[in-house]
């Protein structure tokens, strides 16, 4: 029991070094796995750290060796065809990671992360079809059920976060989104991937005329301007509430911008992509 529980802290620890870029340090944890016997080399949290190590080291066919060595090793744990669909995307090998998740939400239909994966790499591609499919079953696997993650930011202070933001504005803009309508909803609607408007983890969405053509007749008809704001997406981006609050704060600035006509490009630009 406590070698097991000093294998899953030396492997945590691990995993945070990696993402600190601290290769010393993972290195220094996959070490102690391998001499636990409960891990060794063979064992799966020994062999993650192992191809996070050589990714640090710039040894990166050997990290992608060692990760489809997990995949083949360990076909029940999606994280390994996750993580080995990263690695190809980094390495510019996109069409081996779509084969992968293919394969991989084939084998593991009920996991969310990989179909998500898949459509965002079949966007990459321009394989809409895949993309599509993706998504739609994303939204079917998460749109009833609440993030075990989430941070559990209060209706109130969330409401009250898009109210102050909106109250930051310039008294102009302000005045502009005297029709927009302010939609919080828990997650995205059925439509937003049916219609390929979006992918279903989006955090806001802009939807409808933005302020210059809104007084067309087209536009008219379609209704006034809406901006949708999705909190259980935006409380699983976040680690905290101070930056679930900040994430809220830029995703309506973000959309704001959309119904002033900026692009993404200019939204990205100005630190608000």
């Amino acid at each position: 029991m406590l070698r097991q529980r000093a294998l899953m802290t030396h492997f945590h620890l691990g995993l945070n070094a990696y993402d600190a870029g601290d290769l010393r340090q993972v290195q220094r944890h996959r070490a102690a796995i391998g001499m636990l016997p409960e891990g060794g080399p063979g064992s799966l949290e020994f062999m993650a750290l192992d191809w996070r190590a050589r990714w640090l080291e710039d040894r990166h066919e050997e990290a992608l060796a060692v990760a489809e060595a997990i995949a083949r090793s360990f076909p029940d744990d999606p994280d390994g065809v996750l993580e080995l669909a990263h690695i190809l995307s980094d390495m510019e090998r996109p069409r081996e990671a779509l084969t992968a998740l293919l394969d991989g939400t084939g084998k593991h239909e009920d996991d969310a992360d990989l179909w998500y994966e898949l459509g965002l790499v079949a966007e990459g591609l321009e394989e809409w079809d895949i993309r599509k499919q993706a998504f739609q079953a994303v939204w079917q696997l998460e749109h009833e059920l609440e993030p075990v993650q989430r941070l559990y930011l209060s209706e109130d202070r969330f409401i009250e976060t898009v109210e102050a933001t909106i109250e930051r504005l310039p008294p102009v803009a302000r005045r502009a989104l005297g029709n927009v309508a302010i939609i919080v909803e828990d997650y995205p609607e059925a439509w937003i991937v049916d219609e390929d408007v979006a992918d279903p983890r989006i955090l806001g969405l802009f939807d409808g005329p933005d302020r210059a053509t809104e007084h067309s007749v087209n536009a008219v008809l379609d209704g006034p301007a809406r901006i949708y704001l999705y909190r259980w997406n935006i409380e699983r981006s976040c680690a905290s509430e101070e930056e679930a609050i900040e994430q809220v704060e830029i995703t309506v600035l973000h959309e704001v911008g959309h119904y002033l006509g900026l692009d993404e490009e200019a939204l990205h630009f100005i630190g608000l992509g």
